[in-house]
């Protein structure tokens, strides 16, 4: 029995190398002409016509935004309706902008992430940190893993492109990409794939491919007790700001 992308079940197959173009003109996957609009860019143009370039979901920096809005605009809203009367807003006029740049900041370097895949390997920029660059050389297989959410029905593809010793040199999450680029990753290198099915649950997932998932996937307790803190630092510092707005 063999699954949609034509992959047998946890059986391998080789993938052809030629890469497709986009159906996204939003991912500006082409190599770019003019004057590439960052590293992502600028990487691809010096490749020449063989590389490709690969962008997560723009909805993804959209959504960043409006959840950024979302928390920022009522608070301050709220402060400068009650500080405005007394004349003390500039404060807090100051940490609204220094927190708007700061997160402007933040939001362009998640806009510049992606993918450069080029004949003589993978140039990665993910998001926050530098570009990293894995020689085409170490790229030895490649594993597809059905995910299933553990709160609901909803599945995702988990790619995971592994250097000899099983380490891993690309780690995809389905979620965050265009489905017809995640697949046209998939076939850009001529290695063999795996397609692991049925879909597995996290705890599974960590139990199965613990050492090539980061370690707040591998940690989930700990990845929670960090959120819960920096939820509870924030809501204090809000907490403490309304205080000294209505003293």
């Amino acid at each position: 029995m063999t699954g949609g992308n034509g992959a047998t079940h946890d059986g391998i197959r080789r993938r052809r190398t030629n890469a497709r173009t986009t159906g996204c003109p939003l991912l500006n996957s082409n190599v770019p002409s003019g004057r590439p609009r960052d590293e992502i860019g600028w990487q691809a143009l010096q490749r020449g016509k063989t590389s490709q370039v690969f962008r997560p979901k723009r909805s993804l920096w959209v959504a960043a935004w409006l959840s950024f809005s979302a928390l920022t605009l009522p608070l301050f809203a709220a402060l400068y309706v009650l500080t405005v009367p007394t004349g003390r807003w500039v404060p807090f006029a100051i940490a609204h902008v220094v927190l708007l740049l700061l997160f402007a900041g933040i939001a362009q370097r998640l806009k510049g992430a992606g993918i450069v895949l080029a004949p003589d390997g993978i140039r990665e920029r993910e998001y926050l940190r530098a570009m990293t660059f894995t020689p085409a050389t170490a790229i030895a297989s490649a594993v597809i893993v059905t995910l299933r959410d553990s709160y609901g029905e909803q599945v995702s593809r988990q790619l995971f492109m592994l250097d000899a010793e099983g380490n891993t040199v690309l780690r995809l999450r389905g979620q965050l990409w265009y489905p017809e680029d995640f697949d046209r990753i998939v076939e850009f290198y001529a290695v063999p794939v795996r397609t692991v099915e049925p879909a597995l649950t996290w705890r599974e997932l960590r139990r199965d491919f613990g050492r090539n998932l980061d370690p707040w996937e591998r940690h989930p307790a700990l990845t929670v007790a960090a959120l819960t803190s920096v939820t509870i630092v924030v809501a204090l510092a809000m907490f403490l700001a309304v205080k000294v707005a209505i003293a």
